[in-house]
């Protein structure tokens, strides 16, 4: 297994937790009897950790497709490489680190994390380039 394929597999996992991480807190506000049934009516909870999950949830949906994309596209054009694999583990981490730096609420850090994750997509777009 090359890098990027482990990373693309570690990516789509990092999905399931930004997923996973509102519903936490929406399981702690309404429990999971109320959430089996169809949820008519059912209000949003009031935590600010459950908004900030699903904030960073959103985030997270929004620079998958790129770093999933060009992490198929180095191996179907053959380049992986350093560069590419450096690019890959920098998005990954970064986007890892994203999610409970957002959920607590960390100013300025979360900022730099992001652009962290954003240059690792760029390598990789680099890679391809090449």
């Amino acid at each position: 297994m090359t890098t990027e394929t482990c990373v693309f597999l570690l990516t789509l996992l990092l999905g399931f937790a930004h997923i996973l991480t509102p519903a936490v807190f929406k399981i702690a506000r309404h429990g999971v009897g109320t959430l089996a049934g169809p949820r008519d009516g059912l209000e949003e909870p009031d935590s600010l950790y459950y908004h900030r999950g699903v904030r960073a949830n959103n985030n997270f949906r929004e620079t998958a497709p790129w770093a999933l994309g060009l992490l198929i596209l180095v191996q179907v054009v053959g380049a992986t490489g350093s560069l590419a694999a450096a690019g890959a583990w920098l998005y990954f981490w970064s986007r890892a680190a994203y999610l409970p730096l957002y959920v607590l609420g960390v100013p300025w850090l979360r900022s730099v994390v992001w652009g962290t994750a954003l240059a690792g997509i760029v390598m990789m777009g680099l890679a391809v380039a090449a």
